[in-house]
Parts: structure tokens; sequence; C-alpha cells
């Protein structure tokens, strides 16, 4: 049976609420040194996700700011991670750095991210845990996971976020979630 748009619509019910809320679409970046989202965090929504798939132009790092009034953050990122793939696991930890290294790239793969963000528009301690998925060698071997547990520890409400890059420039996109807080 071949049904209609109309009768498509209407087979949908009413009131259904997503979990997750798009409040900021899939946007693309090409060759930039930094990309930024403002006006992203407020008080709709508690906790977000994150979604972030980009490459290099050099090995390099992928940094995260957190933004307020327009104006990026530069102090108490902390970060611990770990790093796996096909022969071993490492850990490391940074503290009081001016931005979260989310990960390092070697500028001819993609990567991607998924990462959660914890109360960003609260005035407390901002807490992240991530996922990455990496190619440092080849889309075959060079297979990597990263798991990031992380935070901004200032008790400062955010409304935005940065990414950049140590050197060189970037391209990808990235879209943010919000989480429902109704059902």
């Amino acid at each position: 049976m071949a049904y209609t748009s109309s009768q498509i619509v209407q087979a949908v019910p009413t009131g259904i609420n997503s979990a997750l809320v798009c409040v900021k679409a899939e946007t693309s970046f090409s060759a930039v040194t930094s990309v930024t989202a403002d006006s992203v965090f407020t008080s709709s929504y508690t906790n977000y996700l994150i979604k972030l798939i980009c490459n290099t132009s050099t090995t390099n790092d992928v940094l995260l700011k957190f933004r307020a009034g327009g104006v990026a953050t530069s102090t108490n990122y902390n970060r611990q991670r770990l790093v796996f793939n096909s022969s071993s696991v490492t850990t490391d930890q940074l503290t009081a750095q001016t931005s979260l290294n989310l990960g390092a790239t070697n500028g001819a793969f993609e990567q991607s991210f998924d990462f959660n963000i914890y109360n960003p528009q609260v005035a407390t301690p901002t807490n992240i845990f991530g996922l990455n998925q990496n190619n440092f060698a080849n889309y075959t071997t060079g297979n990597a996971g990263v798991i990031l547990s992380a935070n901004q520890s200032a008790s400062t409400a955010f409304d935005g976020i940065e990414f950049t890059v140590a050197t060189g420039t970037f391209t990808g996109k990235y879209s943010i979630y919000g989480y429902s807080k109704t059902v």
C-alpha cells in the first residue's frame, strides 16, 4: 500500500520529544585556525553532546576552550586520558592548561570526537567526558581510541565553545545537541 505525504505526517504521533535537541546545526569549516559557537549553552539544557569530525593540515593537537560572553577562557583546563591502539595502552594527565587538548592528528587522516559536557551554563566547574576515534597512520592499521575525562575547574558559567589547533589549520564539521530535560 502506498501512502501520501499527509498520511505519513498523520501517522507520527504528536507530543513526541527527542532525547537530543540540536542547538547548533552541523557546521562545516575549511582550512581555519579556529571555529566558535556562542550562545549555545543555556538554561534550557543541563548537559550537551558535541560531535566533531576533522583533520589537520599538519601533525597537530585539536584543542577546546569554553567561552563566556564571546571571550574564550584560557585557564584551568585539566585532563586525564587513556589512549589505546593495536600494540599499546598509555595514559597521561595534564593540569592547569590554557586549553583542553582533545587529541593529536598526523594531518593526513580524519578523526572523530563525541563528548559530553556537563553543566557548562552553571557557575561551577564544567566536566567533560569524551571518546575519540583516531587514524594516526592510516585507515587500516592506524586506528586508535582515546577516552578523555576532563574539566574546566573555575566556577564560571559558559555559553559557548571554541575549537582550535595548536599550529596550522583544520577542516571538518561539528554539531551540538542538548539533552532534553523532559520526557
